[in-house]
């Protein structure tokens, strides 16, 4: 029997030798006339098959286990949908917070333009430490089911 998190970390290193696969027919898709590839296209490309049906198989089983794995009241889908969402809207304040912060023109003088803040970024620095804090508890609870939880 395989944990989930076994099968997460499995799925991890079959993405990361996809990418190498493709490094490597990259490498071999073209060579000089007259001379051989380091190594055959047609090897790559069966290694390549294999890979993938390999990653087809994991992500299918990480898939079915995540809706069929119920933690405190949900399913864990539904746990990564809003930790993913929440990890978005966090990037998404903290640009916001970033484009509100003040900039200093050097040339600036007394017929310049000033600018001012259109929101209150004291409530978007609440707002952005609530939920990071919320990100923080949702990962808890998908890490410890996913060490928990035997892959279907």
């Amino acid at each position: 029997m395989m944990k989930l998190a076994e099968a997460l970390n499995a799925r991890k290193e079959l993405e990361a030798r996809l990418t190498r696969l493709e490094e490597r027919l990259h490498a071999s898709a073209r060579v000089q006339e007259g001379v051989e590839p380091d190594e055959s296209p047609d090897a790559l490309y069966a290694m390549l098959e294999k890979a993938a049906a390999a990653l087809v198989e994991i992500v299918s089983r990480i898939s079915r286990t995540n809706v069929e794995t119920v933690v405190e009241g949900r399913i864990l889908a539904d746990w990564i949908a809003e930790r993913d969402v929440s990890w978005r809207r966090l990037r998404v304040l903290q640009s916001a917070l970033r484009a509100a912060a003040p900039s200093y023109d050097r040339h600036g003088g007394p017929g310049s333009v000033r600018s001012v803040t259109t929101f209150s970024t004291a409530r978007r620095h609440a707002e952005l430490d609530a939920l990071a804090l919320r990100i923080n508890a949702i990962d808890a609870r998908i890490q410890q089911a996913n060490w928990e939880t035997e892959l279907l």
